[in-house]
């Protein structure tokens, strides 16, 4: 009995260590090939340690790549900042409304807002460009943060949190004289801290990853975004400097590995205390 479970604790740990090797190897490769030429990336057998390369492909990104980056993360910083803190109050009020107040149709509209998941973005992206474009907000910031600040699976994940809240605890604030604003932002938020980091690393990383959208509404290059930016490296040199693009890369991963190194503390609670209420 004892040697079946070493056996299991054993085959475990492999497959840990496995899924943590294939899922790491892909991040610390782009690092190390930021450092390498073409060669090297494209060599037989695979360099798997950093390059001499670093500062010719650091300046031909800066000079010769056709794009400013670090206006292109400036950009991404503003867009994905407004979003996630627009997205994470958004979802937090209407999830608290779901949760604690029954009013007519109230669940009827959340299932309507469930439904809502199924649906492609691709699907919406002609009639929203339509819409932004006759607010005027083509090629602007406001054109990629307002349709972000509605998430529908944050509202989800916000109001199975608030579904478990103690009425007794809502009941006592009110009978204290709190008013329902006051409870809202003095007492729930607090407590849904780890639940609201986890949102938000969620939300900040769909921002700052988005592609497709940026690329449609997007015109001027000094608007661009990092996934735009990035994006335009591999048409603007006929043979294609890999090592200044995975540097590229590199550079734009760093805010979302400070990101969640702050918070990681919290990420894994606060999506464990959404789905399992």
């Amino acid at each position: 009995m004892r040697s079946r479970r070493l056996i299991g604790d054993i085959l475990l740990y492999v497959v840990v260590i496995i899924g943590f090797i294939a899922s790491i190897y892909p991040v610390y490769w782009m690092f190390v090939a930021g450092t390498q030429n073409n060669q090297q990336i494209f060599g037989k057998l695979p360099y798997l340690w950093f390059g001499s390369s670093l500062l010719q492909n650091y300046k031909e990104l800066m000079l010769n790549s056709g794009i400013n980056i670090y206006q292109a993360i400036l950009n991404s910083l503003i867009i994905s900042l407004s979003s996630t803190i627009l997205a994470v109050i958004s979802a937090s009020m209407a999830g608290y409304a779901f949760a604690k107040y029954h009013f007519k149709l109230s669940k009827t509209m959340f299932q309507i807002i469930l439904g809502a998941l199924m649906i492609p973005p691709q699907v919406t992206l002609i009639p929203l460009f339509i819409l932004v474009s006759h607010l005027g907000l083509v090629n602007t910031y406001w054109a990629i943060i307002l349709p972000a600040t509605i998430s529908i699976f944050g509202v989800y994940l916000m109001r199975q949190t608030f579904y478990s809240f103690p009425a007794e605890l809502l009941e006592a604030a009110r009978i204290d004289g709190l008013k329902e604003g006051g409870i809202f932002w003095r007492i729930v938020i607090p407590l849904s801290r780890p639940t609201l980091s986890a949102l938000g690393i969620i939300t900040f990383l769909a921002s700052w990853t988005n592609l497709l959208w940026p690329l449609v509404i997007l015109n001027d290059s000094s608007s661009y975004t990092i996934p735009v930016a990035l994006s335009t490296l591999m048409g603007t040199q006929t043979q294609p400097n890999y090592g200044m693009i995975m540097l590229g890369a590199s550079i734009a991963t760093v805010p979302m590995l400070i990101l969640f190194l702050a918070l990681r503390r919290n990420f894994i609670s606060g999506i464990m205390s959404g789905y399992n209420r």
